[in-house]
């Protein structure tokens, strides 16, 4: 169809060259080029590169902010590393302070309470020992009312209450 419609234009066919449009073309074609490498070509080159140095500064800040990411990272991990033996420490010192604060209580605890056993005993037998001596004036003062019972008569005086307690004392060491 476009054959037919240059045919009926009055050119000839496809293949026949017309040399002033030729010539035309190539000229438009060559200030065409020219103009746009003298104004548009400088700017989209300088476009491209502006763009390509973007993307490599935003690669590179990529990459560094990755390595620092890794830097952060493995410091965190040194610090948590830390953190964990510290603790681990603290609850081991803090395991020893306890039992020993607990040993150091239970000894202060049986020395207490081998202080009171001693105190105790000596208390004991200090009330013993004044029981003993009531039971043996007791004894003296019924010996001599006794005797005196006896005797049907009253003794009085040091010298036979000496005597009696020294009996009394007598048949306590014999037993």
């Amino acid at each position: 169809m476009l054959q037919a419609a240059l045919l009926a234009a009055g050119g000839g066919g496809l293949l026949e060259v017309n040399i002033p449009t030729l010539f035309w073309t190539w000229l438009v074609f060559g200030v065409t080029f020219w103009c746009l490498t003298k104004t548009a070509w400088p700017m989209l080159a300088a476009k491209m590169e502006e763009r390509e140095n973007r993307i490599r500064e935003g690669l590179d800040k990529a990459e560094e902010a990755e390595r620092h990411a890794s830097e952060l990272l493995e410091k965190q991990e040194a610090v948590l590393t830390e953190a964990r033996d510290e603790a681990k420490k603290l609850l081991a010192e803090s395991t020893a302070v306890a039992e020993n604060v607990k040993n150091q209580t239970v000894e202060a605890a049986k020395q207490e309470i081998a202080t009171e056993r001693e105190r105790a005993r000596k208390e004991i037998d200090l009330e013993r020992r004044k029981a003993l001596d009531e039971i043996k004036q007791v004894a003296v003062d019924l010996t001599l009312a006794a005797a005196g019972h006896v005797l049907q008569r009253q003794i009085t005086g040091e010298d036979d209450r000496r005597l009696a307690a020294e009996v009394i004392d007598k048949v306590d060491v014999l037993k």
